[in-house]
């Protein structure tokens, strides 16, 4: 679902009012987390082949040495 800008803000606005300031800090932290990934996904969809053949596998690497 795509929301104009001012819809999103005020949905957001809403949303945040009822949260304690702990929730709220997690879900600034939500809407961190999705901005990096909006952005890093913007970065791949204009990277050449082998860039984004560079970038999984360092994302691969990565998520298989976190899990040890």
């Amino acid at each position: 679902m795509m929301l104009p800008t001012k819809q999103l803000i005020s949905k957001i606005e809403t949303l945040s009012k009822d949260l304690s300031p702990k929730q709220l800090s997690n879900f600034l932290d939500i809407i961190d987390a999705m901005t990096a990934l909006v952005e890093e996904a913007h970065v791949q969809s204009e990277a050449s082949p082998k860039e984004k053949a560079t970038s999984m596998s360092n994302q691969y690497a990565f998520a298989s040495t976190a899990r040890h």
